[in-house]
């Protein structure tokens, strides 16, 4: 738990009417919470090599169709499907040794082949699906996958929760201390939100374990843990002696 707190006595600068001269009180407190994810976010990507740049582009548009329509079998909605990438990277030989008389122009490399990459995310809500939805598309043409990230289709309800879970902290840290200290709690000069987090359970998930589940016939396993939602408020208070 995040707890700050200040005191400020007269002398010091406040941006307000007729206030700069009064004490003040400055509490800090965060709200967390840990909740199960309702989404997961793969990433996939389909790699093709040859020597015809015509011919690998067929290939991984070929092996990416298969992938979409695997996709769209498993129930996954188009619109949960987005290119992050696609790039065309030339492929060249191993720089030669250059002799002190060779000019730069006789060292230029040659295209020997084309590298095609096609990255896509694939957003899963159906977390029961999630290590089935792996083992197929590896299975059907997707050859890289990067890994899965948990998330939330909806923040805003949990950051609020957060907040007012912090918010209640603070005020219960103004009350406590100037009960203490014998002093008045006075009105609320100023309210501020210190961000709020969602943070993901850390774990990536390699090919080489998935394509050991495929190998052996079952579907890769995966779990989705949860995640933190944290946020903090700062609360500034007038306070006066009893």
């Amino acid at each position: 738990v995040l707890l700050g707190l200040m005191l400020v006595f007269p002398g010091t600068g406040w941006a307000g009417e007729d206030v700069q001269d009064q004490p003040r009180l400055t509490v800090s407190a965060e709200g967390k919470i840990n909740v199960p994810p309702d989404k997961a976010v793969l990433s996939f990507a389909v790699e093709t090599v040859g020597e015809k740049l015509a011919n690998v582009q067929e290939d991984n548009q070929a092996r990416m169709a298969r992938v979409l329509k695997e996709c769209q079998q498993l129930e996954i909605a188009p619109k949960h499907i987005q290119t992050t990438s696609l790039n065309v990277i030339p492929e060249y030989p191993p720089p030669p040794r250059r002799s002190s008389g060779e000019s730069l122009e006789q060292n230029i490399p040659r295209i020997i082949g084309y590298r095609v990459v096609h990255q896509v995310h694939v957003e899963v809500r159906n977390l029961d699906i999630v290590g089935k939805v792996v083992d197929r598309v590896l299975k059907v043409g997707a050859n890289r996958f990067s890994g899965i990230s948990w998330g939330l289709q909806d923040e805003q309800p949990h950051k609020l929760q957060v907040l007012q879970l912090a918010a209640s902290k603070a005020q219960a840290k103004a009350e406590a201390l100037v009960q203490t200290l014998k002093l008045k709690l006075g009105k609320i000069m100023s309210v501020m939100e210190g961000g709020v987090s969602v943070i993901a359970p850390a774990g990536r998930y390699r090919m080489a374990n998935m394509a050991m589940a495929m190998d052996g016939g079952g579907e890769a396993s995966v779990s989705a843990g949860e995640l933190t939602v944290s946020g903090t408020v700062t609360l500034v208070y007038e306070i006066s002696p009893q």
